[in-house]
């Protein structure tokens, strides 16, 4: 089951950048000498999550749009991600516009494919 909040997903939805993203986050610097100077940190929470509900493969109807617009209005709002087996917390990446993209399979057709961009908090 792919649930977003209290909202079921089509099965068929993509999460995109689910390879993509390091658990781990790493700065470099050189001292004076030349010698690299390395900081590493495990990354507990922010992971991108980017759904996507691409043509051919997943089209969303009329209602489900409406509700992930809705929540997207929500300012602040955490929703529970359910992917298969697995639960995340998240919340709307609003820091990179737009946080949601839909666009209808045909000019005023009630099905649609689109972007949603999430991360995990």
């Amino acid at each position: 089951m792919k649930q977003l909040g209290d909202l079921t997903l089509p099965e068929s939805i993509q999460w995109s950048d689910r390879r993509a993203w390091s658990p781990v986050a790493m700065e470099t610097a050189r001292t004076l000498g030349g010698t690299p100077v390395l900081w590493s940190q495990p990354l507990v929470k922010g992971r991108p999550i980017t759904l996507e509900a691409a043509d051919g493969v997943t089209w969303l109807d009329q209602a489900t749009v409406m509700a992930i617009e809705a929540m997207a209005a929500q300012s602040g709002a955490v929703f529970p991600l359910i992917w298969r087996a697995e639960s995340y917390k998240v919340m709307f990446r609003h820091h990179e516009p737009p946080a949601i993209q839909f666009q209808p399979i045909w000019p005023h057709h009630d099905l649609y494919t689109g972007t949603i961009k999430l991360f995990e908090v």
